[in-house]
């Protein structure tokens, strides 16, 4: 059975050995707080009208935010893990002239609610609601764009019922070669392990923010966005222990470390809708016998796109490149012939 380090794994077992040598970079050390200069482009695009909507799935609130008018195919944007919707929202104005765009944030994640258990199955149900909801639905069908944890989900909801989509985009994903009898395992921590650290509540919004970092370790030069992500990934709290108001992260910490994702076989020989792919090309998720295959079973069927200089959180380090990019693929896919 093919076994695949998630994120997290990945970076704190391969960075173990290098501990002594290396560091976690945590890019907002430097501001102490402080909001970084941004470019006009930013400024334009977070300050562009959305709407922020939320709907109930299987018991729980699932927020979400649209752009552009209802009437356009729809786009659908997902977020990795322990991220939120608002990584998008520097992104999603640039692709609202032709789409209906919407991002949500997944159950135990951002501002929707948390749940006991966490599953792909019940992910790709969120994303399926929400599409419909925000409107993805009225001219045909939409395309999903999923980055790294996101990508999981998407391509859960392609298993489910891929036919309901136009198309999915898997934006720097990890995979490895699948067993060709029992497919892909990727193991997101032990079933049987039920004590999860709470978030930790800090005293002032400068701490966490100095403290912020990109999962797997990485370098992080547009400190606008990241500044960005931060702030909105963070939210008031109580420290229970002493009663003091703070701040802490939104996500649950339970998320990504309580299932496990299975895929009965290999994904890319017979999708039930069409695929396309974007990696960073300094990504540690292009490294491996994961990526080769994957660009192996790919060939002739689906575009597959290297962002230079752009490492896993590639939006993040090449935006203007990522909607680029993001934008010519979108312009001549998904072609239907050889799906």
């Amino acid at each position: 059975m093919s076994h695949i380090k998630t994120d997290a794994e990945t970076s704190s077992k391969s960075g173990a050995k290098s501990k002594k040598n290396d560091y976690l970079i945590k890019p907002l050390e430097q501001l102490a707080g402080a909001k970084p200069d941004a470019p006009e482009w930013f400024e334009n695009a977070i300050n562009t009208p959305y709407e922020d909507l939320s709907l109930e799935v299987e018991g729980a609130t699932i927020r979400y935010s649209t752009w552009g008018e209802r009437g356009k195919p729809g786009l659908l944007l997902v977020h990795g893990g322990r991220a939120h919707r608002h990584w998008w929202r520097p992104f999603a104005p640039f692709f609202s002239d032709s789409f209906r765009v919407a991002a949500l944030d997944l159950s135990g994640l951002g501002d929707s609610d948390w749940r006991e258990r966490y599953s792909l199955p019940c992910h790709a149900r969120e994303i399926f609601a929400v599409s419909e909801a925000a409107g993805l639905y009225d001219v045909s069908r939409p395309v999903v764009v999923g980055h790294s944890f996101g990508g999981w989900a998407t391509l859960a909801a392609v298993e489910i019922a891929g036919e309901k989509l136009g198309g999915a985009v898997v934006v720097d994903t990890p995979f490895g070669v699948p067993d060709p009898d029992e497919g892909y395992t990727i193991t997101m921590g032990n079933e049987t392990d039920k004590i999860f650290k709470t978030n930790r509540v800090y005293p002032t919004l400068e701490d966490p923010l100095m403290r912020f970092r990109l999962l797997p370790n990485q370098p992080g030069s547009e400190l606008y966005l990241l500044d960005f992500i931060a702030r909105n990934g963070l939210k008031e709290a109580v420290d229970p222990e002493t009663g003091e108001k703070g701040w802490s992260w939104k996500f649950d910490p339970r998320h990504g470390r309580n299932f496990d994702i299975h895929f009965d076989r290999d994904l890319f020989l017979s999708a039930r809708c069409p695929l396309a792919f974007i990696y960073g090309e300094k990504s540690l998720f292009v490294l491996g016998d994961g990526f080769e295959h994957m660009k192996r079973q790919a060939k002739g069927r689906s575009p597959f796109i290297t962002l230079p200089e752009g490492h896993h959180h590639l939006m993040m380090d090449q935006p203007i490149g990522f909607v680029a990019a993001m934008r010519a693929l979108l312009k001549c896919w998904p072609v239907r012939s050889g799906h």
